[in-house]
Parts: structure tokens; C-alpha cells; sequence
């Protein structure tokens, strides 16, 4: 099978497989019905439980979720791509609809912890499907795709879960678990080929999933340790922490730089709308372009932009600057996250490659929950010094992850780089 070296997104959509496509649209379906995490605190509050309580409730979800993607990894590997999502959304599912019945405080913190594991616990074998199920010319565009049906259904989640409400939080809640039961009840219908992670040696391999060369593949240990014995990624995942924490000051600390700058919180609001307009009309075209590129330029040149997007918000208060410096790091983040996701399936050994998506995403997860601490704290006594640090931790980032990286070609199925 011929696969066009950088296929446009026509190309890529009309090529997607089936098992590609219920991915993107289970993935759609999941994060349109994923709403508990932001009126969990609202709901438990009104039902008479403490702030402290719902905040605790709140905290185990986000923990759980973090824990899921780690976990996740570690089954992906274990079980197989199929079992792992379905088994994730059903249980996810489940849950869903007894925390809404729950009374006792410590039940509720516990299953609100559960779901955020089990929700969570999908995105490796997802991750890693859609590089098993890609040929390797393809990869960037099917993640700017998979990217696209995220983005979607975390815009429209928040906005069906307030009309739910609107009916009861019973509604929200089941609405939810019908989303994830929904989610893994499509996944049913995923190949069972893939049960066992294979290597994607080339594009025709790549193409041809029954290939007995590719079947029941394990040529190694499959371990975290084994992971982190690659030294190389293990220096890509912490560079992609840090590029993490730059990113998520547009959603913590710039709130706090718009209003000091006298603009009204409707328009930080409005910055985030542009951004997520952009995103959702832009990236599959950009990726056309991007795509062209090797995976260390694209994530080097994405880190980069992102950073100087940040240190722009330095170059004055008024509305052109702040739309400006948006739009630069959304920029970034087109061109840089769709190779920042695919990049450790890309390089990941096969019997390894639930494991290395979860370490790469759960390094990104850490560094977004730290860095609106590190942001807010530094802002509370140095305002501007918030985008320098941006700029310094963007330097330490692209030279982190252009050391580390190497050529996914030189090492798809091929042993660790240690």
C-alpha cells in the first residue's frame, strides 16, 4: 500500500480506518459528556456537604485522574488496547451514576477518586491505538484529528452539563455515565488484533494489522523501570513537564495579569474563546505544513513559540498586545502538541508503548498541576517576573527535549536507547 509522505487532511480523513474513526468519535462522545469535575463541587455543596468536604471530593478526582493515566499505561500493556477502553469507560460509567447516591462523605471522596482513575485510565491505549492502527507518514495528522475531537467535547461538556442541570443533577450525572457507557460500548467494535501491541515498522507493515510478523510481539520486560531505564525519553518527558508548566499560565496567572491591566475579566474570558477558535479551525490545516517537519524541529518550534507568546504579555497592557501574545502560543500549541503526543508512541517499543504514552502525558499532567502554584506564588511578588520565568524555563525545555530526541524513524521497533 503506497501512504503520500505528507498526506493532506482530505487524504487523511478518507484514509482513516474504521477502528481510527470510532476512536475520534468515542473520544468526541467522551469528552462532551465529561462534566462532573466542574460542577462536582457545585452539586455537593447543595447538598449540604462542607466546601472543605466538596473541595476534598474535588482533589481526589483530579489525583485519581492523574494516577488513572499511569495505571492506564500499565494495563494497556498488560491487557491490550480494546480491554483497556472498554473496561475504563464502563467501570467509569458505573461509577458515575452511584456517586450521585452517595450520602457519606468519605464514599464520596473515595468514588470521586475511582472515577477520575478509571476515566482516565482509557487515554495510553487510545493513544497508543491510534499509532498502532496509523501508518507512521500519517501519525501527525490522525493526532491533530484525535486533538480536534478532545477540544470539541471539552467546549461543548460544560455547556450540555449546565443543561442538564437546568433539569436536575441527577440528569447531569447519568447524562455522564450514558457518555462513557457510550464510549466503551463503541470501543466493542475495536479490533481485536491489537489486543497484543505490535511494532509499526513501516508503512506497509503499518498497513497490513494481520501480518503474522506482527502478531503476539513481546520482546521485552514490560515495567515502568524498563521505561525509565530510557534516558533519553526519560529527559524528553521532564523538558515536556516544563513546557507544561509555561502553558498553563495561560489559564492560571494571565486571569490575574489581564485584570491588573485593566481590562475587565470578560476579556480574559474572550482571549481563551480566540484561542480555542483558532485551534478548532486551524490545526488539521497547519498540520498539513507542520508535518513536513521532524519531530525535534516541530516540538522545539512549538516550545518556542509558546514561550515567547508568554514573554510577549510583557510588552504592554493594552488589548492589541494581550490578542497578540495569544494568539503567538496558540500557534505554539498547534504546531508542537499533535508531534508532542505521537512522538513517544512513535519512538516507544511496542511491548512498551501504553507505558511510554502514560509517562509522557503524566509529566505534562504534573507540570500543569504545578504550575499555577509556582505562577500565582511568583506573580504575588513579582508580577512580570512570571513571563521571564516563562521565557527561561522555555530555554531549558527545547534544549532538553532537542538533546533527548531522536529520529522516531531510527527507532520504531527497535530496541530502547538507554
Amino acid at each position: 500500500m503506497t501512504v503520500e509522505e505528507h498526506p493532506s487532511v482530505s487524504q487523511t480523513l478518507r484514509g482513516m480506518s474504521r477502528p481510527v474513526w470510532l476512536l475520534l468519535i468515542g473520544t468526541l462522545i467522551n469528552r462532551s459528556g465529561s462534566f462532573l469535575q466542574i460542577y462536582l463541587v457545585l452539586y455537593l455543596t447543595e447538598r449540604g456537604f462542607s466546601t472543605g468536604g466538596a473541595g476534598l471530593a474535588l482533589a481526589a478526582f483530579g489525583f485519581g485522574t492523574v494516577v488513572g493515566i499511569i495505571v492506564g499505561g500499565s494495563v494497556t500493556d498488560r491487557l491490550g488496547y480494546r480491554p483497556t477502553i472498554v473496561g475504563s469507560m464502563l467501570i467509569a460509567g458505573v461509577l458515575t451514576v452511584v456517586v450521585a447516591h452517595l450520602t457519606n462523605l468519605a464514599m464520596v471522596v473515595g468514588v470521586a477518586g475511582a472515577i477520575g482513575l478509571t476515566s482516565q485510565a482509557y487515554r495510553p491505549a487510545a493513544q497508543a491505538m491510534l499509532i498502532e492502527l496509523t501508518p507512521p507518514a500519517r501519525h501527525i495528522m490522525v493526532f491533530a484529528a484525535y486533538r480536534l475531537a478532545y477540544n470539541v467535547g471539552t467546549v461543548a461538556g460544560p455547556l450540555l452539563g449546565a443543561l442538564l442541570m437546568t433539569y436536575s443533577y441527577q440528569a447531569m450525572f447519568y447524562g455522564e455515565a450514558v457518555a462513557l457507557v457510550a464510549f466503551g460500548l463503541i470501543s466493542l467494535s475495536l479490533p481485536r488484533h491489537t489486543d497484543t501491541p505490535r511494532p509499526a515498522q513501516s508503512d506497509d507493515t503499518a498497513a497490513q494489522p494481520d501480518s503474522p510478523d506482527l502478531q503476539n510481539r513481546d520482546d521485552g520486560p514490560r515495567s515502568y523501570r524498563a521505561v525509565l531505564s530510557d534516558t533519553r525519553f526519560v529527559v524528553f518527558a521532564v523538558a515536556m513537564l516544563i513546557n507544561g508548566m509555561v502553558y498553563i499560565q495561560s489559564i492560571s496567572t494571565l486571569s490575574l495579569h489581564v485584570t491588573a491591566s485593566g481590562h475587565a475579566p470578560g476579556f480574559y474570558a474572550a482571549l481563551l474563546s480566540v484561542n480555542a477558535f483558532v485551534i478548532t479551525c486551524l490545526e488539521l490545516p497547519l498540520t498539513k505544513f507542520v508535518q513536513r517537519m521532524t519531530d525535534r524541529a516541530t516540538i522545539a518550534l512549538g516550545n518556542i513559540l509558546v514561550g515567547a507568546g508568554m514573554m510577549l504579555y510583557l510588552a504592554g497592557p493594552s488589548a492589541a498586545v494581550l490578542v497578540v501574545a495569544t494568539l503567538v502560543w496558540t500557534v505554539g500549541e498547534m504546531v508542537g502538541t499533535p508531534t508532542m503526543t505521537a512522538y513517544p508512541g512513535r519512538i516507544g517499543p511496542p511491548w512498551l508503548r501504553g507505558r511510554y504514552m502514560a509517562l509522557s502525558e503524566f509529566a505534562v499532567q504534573v507540570g500543569y498541576g504545578a504550575g499555577p502554584a509556582l505562577g500565582v506564588a511568583l506573580w504575588a511578588v513579582w508580577p512580570s517576573g512570571v513571563w521571564w520565568l516563562c521565557g527561561v524555563l522555555t530555554v531549558v525545555s527545547v534544549i532538553g527535549s532537542t538533546t533527548a530526541m531522536t529520529s522516531s524513524r531510527e527507532r520504531v521497533g527497535r530496541p530502547r536507547e538507554g
